[in-house]
C-alpha cells in the first residue's frame, strides 16, 4: 500500500527490488540503465500525474519544455469540502493511484473522471472538479474506470477484488458486484468487445493474469462474470497497467513488474513493447503520433536521476517520452514531485 512501509527483500545476487504499492513478495528482474536527455517540445495530449508529493492530481501540458514554470501545470485537483467533499475525504487523500477521464452520455456526455487513491474512490465533474460520487474503501485501490452508464470499476490489490459500484444512481449509492481477483490492479472498459479488461492473478494456478469481465444485471444491480476465453498469461509477473493503444482498437498496453508488453486481441497473444527491456512501468499510455509516454519507479532506475522521489520508492520525478520504435525523446522532471501514474487526458475508451 502506497502509505505503508513495505518490506523488500534482498537478494544474495544484490538485486533489489521495489514493491511499490503491493506487499506482496516479488521477482527480481534486470533493471536496465537509464539516461536522461534534453526536453524538448511535444505534441499531444495533456498528461494527468499523480502526485503524492503535493497530494493531488495535476495535469501537465507536454509542450512546454520546462514543467516547474507555472505556465507548465494546467490543472490540479484534490478533494476539498468546497467541492462537496466531507473533511474524512480530505485527510484521506494522498495523492491519487488513477485518474481516467470520461464523456459520459447518461450524463448529458459531459466530462467526468473516475479517481482512486489507497482508501478512496471518486467520480468528479471535470474541469471543476466537483463531487459527483465518492466512497473512502479499504484495500489498497490502483485503479477506476467510468462506464458509459455512470457505474464506476474498481481495482483493489490488497483486497484482492474487482468491483462495480452503482454509482449511477446517486452520489452516495454503496450497492456493488464484486468479482474476486489476488491483486487486482487494473481496469479498462472496452467498447469495441463490450468487457471490462483487468488484471491480476488466478486463486487456483497463481498465474499473473490479463483476464475480461462481462457486466450485466442492471445499472442499479450491476453483476460481474468472468470471460474466461480471454484469460492469457502475462508474460512476466505481477501485471499492473492496462492502457488502451490510440490509433489501433485492437491493441492494448499492459505492464508488469518484469516488463511492458501489446496485447492483440485478435490473436490473444502479447509482444514485448519497443520500450522492451524497462521493468515496474506504473503508468503507460501513446500519444496520437506513436509517442509513448510512461513513469516508472526512479527507484528502479540506473543511475537514479540526480533530481528524483525521496518519499517512497514506487514515484518518480521524471515523466519518460519515448519515439514510437522505443528511443528516449526526452523527459520532463518536476522538482519534489512523486510522480506515480501517468495518464493522457483523452475521454475516449480507445
Amino acid at each position: 500500500m502506497k502509505r505503508n512501509l513495505i518490506l523488500c527483500a534482498l537478494f544474495t545476487a544484490g538485486l533489489i527490488w521495489s514493491c511499490g504499492k503491493n506487499n506482496t513478495a516479488e521477482p527480481p528482474v534486470v533493471k536496465p540503465p537509464f539516461v536522461s536527455k534534453p526536453p524538448e517540445a511535444f505534441a499531444g495530449f495533456l498528461t494527468v500525474l499523480t502526485n503524492d508529493a503535493s497530494k493531488k492530481i495535476e495535469i501537465y501540458d507536454p509542450t512546454i519544455e520546462n514543467w516547474n514554470s507555472a505556465e507548465a501545470k494546467k490543472w490540479s485537483w484534490a478533494p476539498a469540502t468546497s467541492l462537496g467533499f466531507v473533511t474524512a475525504d480530505v485527510s484521506t487523500f494522498g495523492g491519487g493511484t488513477d485518474f481516467k477521464l470520461r464523456k459520459v452520455p447518461v450524463w448529458n456526455s459531459a466530462e467526468y473522471a473516475a479517481i482512486t487513491d489507497n482508501s478512496f474512490a471518486a467520480i468528479v465533474e471535470y474541469p471543476s472538479g466537483q463531487r459527483k460520487w465518492s466512497k473512502r474503501l479499504s484495500g489498497n485501490l490502483h485503479s477506476a474506470e467510468l462506464l458509459p452508464n455512470g457505474n464506476v470499476a474498481i481495482a483493489a490489490s490488497d483486497g484482492g477484488w474487482v468491483r462495480l459500484y452503482a454509482s449511477s444512481q446517486g452520489p452516495d449509492q454503496e450497492y456493488y458486484a464484486e468479482y474476486p481477483l489476488i491483486s487486482a490492479h487494473a481496469v479498462l472498459w472496452d467498447p469495441t468487445t463490450n468487457v471490462l479488461w483487468v488484471t491480476g492473478q488466478h486463486s487456483t494456478t497463481k498465474a499473473h493474469v490479463l483476464t475480461a469481465l462481462a457486466i450485466t444485471g442492471t445499472d442499479a444491480m450491476p453483476e460481474l462474470t468472468e470471460i474466461v476465453s480471454w484469460r492469457t498469461t502475462i508474460p512476466s509477473a505481477w501485471g499492473h497497467e492496462i492502457s488502451p493503444y490510440y490509433g489501433n482498437s485492437n491493441l492494448l498496453w499492459v505492464t508488469s513488474n518484469g516488463g511492458e508488453y501489446l496485447f492483440n486481441k485478435t490473436t490473444k497473444s502479447f509482444s514485448l513493447a519497443p520500450t522492451a527491456g524497462l521493468t515496474f512501468v506504473k503508468g503507460m499510455g501513446n500519444q496520437l503520433s506513436g509517442q509513448i509516454v510512461l513513469t516508472r519507479p526512479d527507484y528502479n532506475k540506473i543511475p537514479r536521476p540526480a533530481m528524483s522521489c525521496g518519499l517512497n520508492d514506487w514515484s518518480t520525478s521524471t515523466v519518460d517520452f519515448y519515439s514510437s520504435g522505443g528511443q528516449l525523446d526526452g523527459t520532463r522532471v518536476v522538482n519534489g514531485a512523486c510522480f506515480y501514474k501517468v495518464k493522457l487526458l483523452n475521454s475516449n475508451y480507445q
